[in-house]
């Protein structure tokens, strides 16, 4: 994700006026950047792209090739399916981050983005939530209790620990009803 709060979404949809007014429905909430192919779309993604808006048959090269060839690569972005064609079991496997199926209102591309940012922003919570927790549970099983309670870099720590669990659980509230907060039930 773009670490200056302006998130940039590339729509890929062959017809290109179709993602103009994907990007109007954005425009105002995130930075946007029109693909209406698959090759122009993998010229086009870079670190500054934080989620990706794809639609599946496109001529030349498809959406789910689209999807094979970026999943080669060491970037991170979200990728939402937006197309015609209704879900079916040929997207298991699929590394995607929600499935719209046309058409699509304003509101349900808002709410499709936000979910997607919100999942990556969960998944960056936990990674460094793990990372912290680690480091806490080295210097535990090394040091004792009386001996950590001294030390203003563990306070630190354990203060670093606390805000990342506030700000997980405010992603999971946020995040409401959906596969990520399940796990948890």
């Amino acid at each position: 994700m773009s670490d200056d709060g302006d998130e940039t979404v590339l729509i890929v949809d062959d017809e290109e006026q179709l993602a103009e007014s994907y990007a109007l429905h954005l425009d105002g909430h995130y930075e946007t950047d029109i693909a209406t192919s698959g090759g122009e779309a993998l010229s086009k993604l870079g670190p500054d792209i934080d989620v990706v808006l794809l639609d599946r048959r496109m001529p030349g090269m498809a959406g789910d090739d689209v999807i094979e060839r970026i999943g080669e690569w060491d970037l991170e972005f979200q990728v939402v399916i937006v197309s015609a064609i209704d879900p079916d079991t040929d997207i298991i496997g699929l590394p995607i981050d929600g499935y719209l199926t046309k058409s699509v209102s304003k509101e349900e591309l808002l709410d499709a983005v936000d979910r997607a940012l919100l999942k990556a922003r969960y998944e960056q919570l936990i990674s460094e939530y793990n990372a912290v927790a680690e480091t806490h549970d080295v210097l535990q099983e090394e040091y004792a209790q009386s001996e950590l309670e001294t030390k203003d870099e563990f306070d630190d720590l354990e203060d670093r620990m606390a805000s990342l669990e506030a700000d997980i659980d405010a992603v999971v509230d946020d995040l409401g009803d959906s596969s990520i907060t399940n796990i948890f039930d």
